[in-house]
């Protein structure tokens, strides 16, 4: 979803096609009519991208992926193209990249030390200004507290949290609507609603009408800092306990609740009572449009000053 909400802004600009892995992404791919170049399941992916940069000499790249290039693989792909960004990737010899994009705003710095000297760290595009949202998101009508409570645990969510939540919620008399995406792990294992606990389709308007959200952390909590939501923030593993720690630290609309196997009823609904009425300090942060949708372009915008300087 990251490299179509930057496509969006690419193809006023440029021929934009997607290098995916044979059966992977093309059905969704293809609802956006976006040209598409398959590599084949069993050959070597670096070498196919390789030939690719080798018969279109001067292409831009932009690599979505956190696996681990062979050492030779990005000074070689740089070599045959005008610009290279990576996603998020950190291997070796990513210095030879034009740029690495984390967005978000919650980088530890740290990670950083074992793959990039701090003398090339401006390189690196992150914080607020580099969130890429969704026009979906963008677009979205935001409303009044119209459900007062809504819940969205990612598209598969296959650690459970969205069974974690309900059992926590369950008995507690607080309205809440849970929504689960088309690719939802465990359909066939979902509790009964009842007159507190609804269970909905995924759609963006129970985000955008929403009075207070819990979301597993990732890009949906910075899609519900975008509508102006403040959101309590639950991990579903402790690697991304630690991301959703630091966003905290820099925005107070963001509640961290830690790993979502040490979550207690008693912390969930407190801090569900107390976002009814977002204090003073939170709701100055979220009238100040800190997430202004305008990544991808600036992304963009980035790209082309590179191009130029080639």
């Amino acid at each position: 979803m990251r490299c179509l909400a930057l496509s969006d802004e690419l193809k006023s600009s440029f021929e934009v096609i997607f290098v995916v892995r044979e059966n992977e992404s093309k059905t969704e791919l293809e609802k956006y009519n976006f040209d598409i170049i398959q590599i084949k399941a069993n050959s070597n992916e670096e070498d196919s991208m390789l030939l690719l940069a080798t018969n279109n000499p001067n292409s831009i790249w932009i690599i979505d992926t956190k696996r681990k290039f062979l050492e030779k693989f990005l000074p070689s792909l740089k070599k045959n193209s005008d610009v290279v960004l990576l996603i998020e990737n950190l291997s070796k010899n990513i210095d030879h990249a034009d740029g690495i994009l984390f967005p978000a705003a919650h980088l530890d710095y740290n990670i950083l030390d074992p793959w990039l000297p701090k003398s090339k760290r401006d390189m690196v595009l992150t914080g607020w200004d580099w969130i890429l949202l969704r026009n979906e998101i963008i677009n979205a009508s935001r409303s009044d507290s119209y459900f007062p409570l809504v819940i969205t645990t990612g598209g598969t969510d296959p650690s459970g949290v969205f069974f974690k939540i309900w059992e926590l919620l369950e008995g507690a008399q607080i309205h809440a609507t849970f929504m689960i995406g088309d690719s939802f792990a465990n359909r066939n294992k979902l509790p009964l609603p009842d007159e507190f606990l609804k269970i909905v389709d995924y759609d963006i308007k129970y985000i955008a009408s929403a009075g207070t959200i819990i979301s597993t952390f990732g890009i949906s909590v910075a899609e519900c800092l975008f509508l102006n939501k403040p959101v309590i923030s639950v991990a579903h593993s402790k690697e991304n306990a630690r991301g959703s720690e630091i966003l905290s630290t820099r925005t107070p609309a963001c509640i961290n609740l830690g790993y979502f196997e040490d979550l207690t009823q008693e912390r969930l609904i407190k801090e569900i009572d107390e976002l009814k009425h977002p204090n003073e300090e939170i709701n100055s942060w979220l009238s100040q449009n800190v997430i202004d949708g305008q990544g991808a372009k600036r992304v963009v915008s980035w790209i082309k000053r590179k191009v130029e300087e080639c």
